[in-house]
């Protein structure tokens, strides 16, 4: 790689972590605040979202509540540090283990980095499809061309061709960012 594959590779970089957070940042709050949840930790402590949230960390868990809306799946999206970032464990009475016992920190926005707000969003927030499908197409450059990227260069033709796409995913969540 050369200086200019570098150089991209920042351009990318700087991008998704100074545009692209701030976007996911900014589109779940107007999530929650249009549903009339007043800050984010009370967007996680409400039942619907704890529990999605829940079944996203742990897996074949059947809840004493809300038992019909338990999920497994096969990957586990969000790791331990996600979860105890935002969540913490209330001791209480009972052998079960279930969303109930768990509580949100005060957590703030900012503390959310991209992969984290983009499952939040992906998982509990109204989203129409074209949304859904922006989240989860920036998601992946983030992985493809940022966190995944070994040799932290991006080619001419990798740039020109990824740029217009970024871009336009951006501009679909937040059409008032600028150019």
């Amino acid at each position: 790689m050369d200086r200019e594959d570098r150089r991209r590779f920042f351009v990318i970089g700087s991008a998704i972590l100074e545009i692209v957070t701030p976007v996911f940042r900014h589109k779940l709050e107007n999530n929650y605040t249009n549903h009339r949840v007043g800050c984010l930790k009370d967007f996680l402590n409400s039942q619907p979202v704890v529990h999605t949230m829940f079944h996203l960390r742990h897996r074949y868990m059947k809840c004493c509540k809300d038992n019909g809306n338990c999920t497994s799946n096969p990957n586990l999206p969000i790791t331990y540090c996600q979860w105890d970032l935002l969540y913490t464990e209330n001791p209480g009475p009972g052998q079960h283990y279930c969303y109930c016992k768990y509580t949100a920190k005060s957590v703030q926005l900012e503390d959310l980095d991209i992969t984290l707000a983009g499952l939040i969003l992906l998982n509990c927030c109204t989203l129409g499809t074209a949304e859904q499908q922006a989240i989860k197409m920036l998601r992946q450059y983030k992985n493809d061309y940022l966190s995944h990227n070994t040799k932290c260069g991006i080619t001419k033709h990798e740039y020109d061709a990824l740029w217009p796409h970024l871009t336009r995913f951006v501009l679909q969540l937040d059409p008032k960012q600028t150019r």
